[in-house]
């Protein structure tokens, strides 16, 4: 079988999300769930609204990392 050629990138002025690695621009997956399960205890315990704590946990999390940096 033939070798794949590696591609060849010009980093200079890459960012991890151009490259595919999106590990630096996201909050790790634990911090996520644990302040979705605050978001949750904020609400009253009130079941059925998982996906929206959790996103909108991932997008708070995002924006003070961003502004960290």
């Amino acid at each position: 079988m033939p070798k794949r050629k590696q591609q060849e990138f010009d980093v200079a002025g890459a960012t991890p999300e151009m490259a595919g690695d999106t590990t630096a621009a996201q909050p790790d997956r634990e911090r996520v769930a644990q302040r979705a399960y605050e978001k949750y205890l904020e609400r009253g315990a009130e079941d059925g609204r998982a996906e929206e704590d959790w996103f909108s946990a991932e997008q708070e999390l995002s924006d003070a990392e961003r502004g960290r940096a």
